[in-house]
């Protein structure tokens, strides 16, 4: 009929409803489980569902509810959404389980999770195949979530730790430099006050004083510059490659039997002039300083490739051994040459390794003293470098 309305049921038929409801229930047609916001089983309906115990987590006896947690809890803040899981297959210690359909939905009127367990229709292999790969891809995609979520807070917190680390190394380098120099000034005034000539011992210790505390002094303020060095407030520019490094080996000095030869392709790149700069610097200058005779050649070499410039800075001096590659590149790390020690505060290839890295670069050590002379750094510097 065109004006007949389809009223709720009333109180008289509730009775037949609920034991309608009941014998399907009891035939295994469909069963109810009720789950809290801890994923614990609070009840169960049903000799369909027989197989879960009430008290324990729904994941321990439903497995294909694992890693879907995250997927459940959203059904609090979707109203009207479910989320099916159909044609699964459950292991109990009965033996297995005929192919089960749940669905899981958000209850408000019971403040719980409410899952329908229904028996699956006759199904094609092919069906059974699809809905496996639907669960697994269900499965990948919360854990690469996870994964993601975890992977941005150790970002985070590295970020945080690195900002903490170079607040704290600012604060020691400026902080023990007044302290330092207050103890070179203490040893000025203790010479020129002294009334008489003092011993020569005494004169060298004082001597010794002032040049450890200005050692300690500019270790400190390498300290500071290693801190700050490849934070990214630098602006990327157009350099020309080859006028750059033509103008540092104009200006780095050397002995007069010293030559440093520039060959390869030196291209013009849009990247951080100021790094690259002292990059180049520092590896020249090191080469220059640590080489043991009294004339000598470094070559400067560039090969440009796809994604970066393939840069060598090789030199004919002594060489450092195998042993010594990984030490070279670590603060305030000096090796000997021979029997007497290095000039410098150990920091020229740090601050190298670190600028090379900031850019998103790589930087290698080549030498191996007992088959032949020389040593080669190796620096692949990227051409869309980070910032």
């Amino acid at each position: 009929m065109a004006n007949e309305q389809v009223l709720p049921p009333s109180a008289a038929r509730q009775a037949p409803l609920l034991a309608a409801a009941t014998l399907l229930s009891s035939r295994g047609v469909y069963g109810l489980i009720w789950v809290d916001q801890d994923f614990c089983v609070t009840g169960t309906f049903g000799g369909l569902v027989d197989f879960v115990e009430v008290g324990e987590p729904l994941t321990l006896t439903v497995p294909v509810f694992v890693g879907l947690e995250n997927e459940i809890t959203a059904l609090k803040s979707s109203n009207g959404r479910v989320l099916d899981l159909p044609i699964a297959s459950i292991v109990t210690a009965q033996g297995a389980t005929p192919k089960l359909n749940f669905t899981a939905l958000w209850s408000s009127d019971e403040y719980a999770i409410l899952v329908l367990v229904s028996r699956a229709g006759q199904v094609s292999n092919t069906e059974i195949e699809l809905s496996r790969q639907m669960r697994a891809r269900l499965i990948a995609e919360t854990e690469v979530k996870h994964k993601s979520e975890l992977l941005l807070k150790a970002n985070t917190e590295l970020e945080r730790a690195n900002r903490d680390l170079e607040e704290f190394a600012s604060i020691i380098s400026h902080d023990l430099k007044a302290p330092m120099r207050q103890l070179r000034y203490m040893v000025e005034d203790l010479q020129s006050e002294s009334s008489g000539p003092m011993p020569e011992d005494a004169l060298q210790r004082m001597r010794n004083i002032q040049a450890q505390s200005q050692r300690m002094s500019e270790m400190l303020t390498s300290l500071l510059e290693y801190s700050s060095a490849g934070r990214k407030d630098e602006v990327v520019e157009l350099v020309d490659t080859r006028s750059l490094v033509e103008a540092i080996v104009r200006s780095t000095p050397r002995p007069a039997g010293f030559s440093i030869v520039t060959v390869g392709d030196w291209p013009a790149i849009e990247t951080l002039r100021a790094p690259i700069d002292i990059i180049l610097r520092n590896l020249i200058d090191n080469a220059v300083k640590h080489h043991d005779g009294e004339t000598g050649c470094i070559t400067l070499s560039c090969t440009e490739r796809s994604e970066a410039l393939e840069i060598g800075i090789a030199d004919d001096g002594p060489g450092i051994e195998p042993c010594h590659h990984a030490a070279v590149f670590l603060p305030f790390r000096r090796l000997h040459s021979g029997e007497t020690e290095t000039s410098g505060h150990g920091m020229g290839l740090a601050f190298v390794k670190r600028w090379v890295e900031a850019a998103g670069g790589q930087i290698t050590l080549h030498s191996d003293p007992g088959r032949s002379r020389g040593t080669t750094v190796h620096i692949l510097w990227p051409k869309a470098v980070q910032t």
